[in-house]
């Protein structure tokens, strides 16, 4: 908890994912006590929690709590409140939770799809700061991302722009989000190699990095499909920079594999772009910041920045 104050007024941030549920406060312009905690199964539980966690903060924390800024999954209507799409938790479907939330929380609220979030802080304060085009991948269990240009968010008329993992990559029908996912890539590849039962991402990288051949083959194949989603992106949209996030952004290495290879597949097509990948500068931390910055755009009269 914040040290031996509580402070005046604050927003409180939650970032939904498929597993667990993070959260934190915005406070004197950074983000503070951030924890998480298992997603629930239902939308009441999960109801049920932010209250707790709002009351926690309150009796411990912060002397007020001004809103609710949340990250979530699937493809969000900011103005309906309304979630379409295949969402990675299933009950955030088909009514306004924004509408309810504030409700139950007697708070203003906003909402906002996680990796336009993700982009919105990069845009705000991490590596997209000074671009005027910048597009995102993020990538973890599935892939998104997002575009923004020029401070704003392009959202397309059913707020699908960005929904990447939905490209399709090769005869099979295989997406990105199959084949680019580290998750998915561990995945198959312990159905490879029964000595090693379900390992990691992170792990099968650790093996490949100790010389594991079958595991290289599929670090590689993993890189190359990322390479292969950063290169489409770079020609179809120009942008002036290409942000990759998710927890994978953070291992050394893979910004410079995959610049180098979508760097030869530029020279391979006669493609004269520049070449400027980063990693997202907020981490794990860009959906949460990403969601405050949300809030301050839907309601700036109660955002103490």
């Amino acid at each position: 908890m914040m040290e031996n104050k509580k402070v005046d007024e604050c927003i409180l941030a939650f970032d939904i994912g498929g597993t667990s549920v993070k959260y934190g406060l915005w406070a004197e312009q950074k983000m503070v006590n951030k924890e998480s905690f298992v997603t629930p199964k239902t939308w009441n539980a999960l109801v049920d929690q932010f209250k707790q966690i709002r009351i926690q903060f309150e009796q411990q924390s912060v002397k007020s709590i001004n809103g609710i800024a949340v990250s979530l999954p699937g493809s969000v209507n900011t103005v309906t409140g309304l979630i379409a799409g295949t969402s990675a938790v299933h009950y955030l479907n088909g009514f306004n939770i924004k509408q309810e939330l504030s409700e139950q929380l007697d708070l203003p609220v906003s909402i906002q799809n996680d990796a336009n979030c993700a982009a919105l802080a990069e845009t705000w304060l991490g590596n997209a700061n000074e671009a005027n085009l910048a597009a995102l991948l993020v990538v973890g269990s599935g892939i998104g991302g997002a575009i923004v240009a020029n401070g704003k968010l392009l959202t397309g008329h059913e707020y699908f722009t960005g929904e990447f993992g939905y490209a399709v990559m090769n005869s099979a029908g295989d997406t990105l989000s199959e084949l680019g996912s580290p998750v998915k890539m561990a995945r198959r590849f312990n159905k490879l190699n029964p000595a090693e039962k379900n390992l990691s991402g992170e792990e099968v990288f650790n093996l490949a990095d100790a010389g594991n051949a079958l595991a290289q083959r599929y670090v590689n194949e993993f890189y190359q499909w990322l390479s292969i989603a950063a290169y489409n992106l770079l020609v179809s949209v120009n942008p002036d920079c290409l942000l990759i996030g998710g927890g994978i952004s953070a291992r050394a290495g893979l910004i410079s594999q995959v610049s180098q290879r979508v760097s030869l597949l530029m020279k391979e097509h006669d493609a004269n772009m520049e070449v400027n990948i980063q990693a997202c500068y907020f981490q794990n931390d860009a959906n949460l910041i990403g969601a405050i910055y949300q809030f301050a755009i839907e309601h700036d009269d109660t955002f103490e920045g």
